[in-house]
């Protein structure tokens, strides 16, 4: 998803604690810890640090997130993507040079 797709973008410089909710995208470049629930996608910038149980149609992750995530829809791992906990995903991408450590069910 490009930048000019996000309906909103945290930046940088942004640090989140709590339950974040949202209906279309996100990106994430800042740090997040707490909960995300949302009907649409959410995509994790390299720059991006998640510390957070996720549910989501769809998922992109290049940065860092580190907790359970539901996907409705996909998950995809970019290869500067780091995930570190369980995931659960109709469809799951992983590109070479991702790090995952968890279970996955599919």
């Amino acid at each position: 998803m490009s930048e000019e797709r996000s309906d909103t973008i945290i930046s940088e410089d942004i640090v989140f604690r709590g339950t974040l909710r949202f209906q279309d995208s996100l990106r994430i470049k800042g740090h997040i810890k707490g909960t995300i629930e949302a009907n649409g996608e959410l995509v994790i910038d390299d720059s991006g640090k998640v510390d957070a149980d996720v549910l989501v149609n769809s998922l992109i992750v290049n940065g860092s997130l580190k907790g359970n995530i539901e996907a409705r829809e996909k998950i995809e791992i970019g290869k500067t993507g780091v995930v570190v906990g369980d995931m659960k995903s109709p469809i799951l991408q992983v590109e070479t040079g991702a790090k995952f450590t968890g279970n996955c069910s599919m």
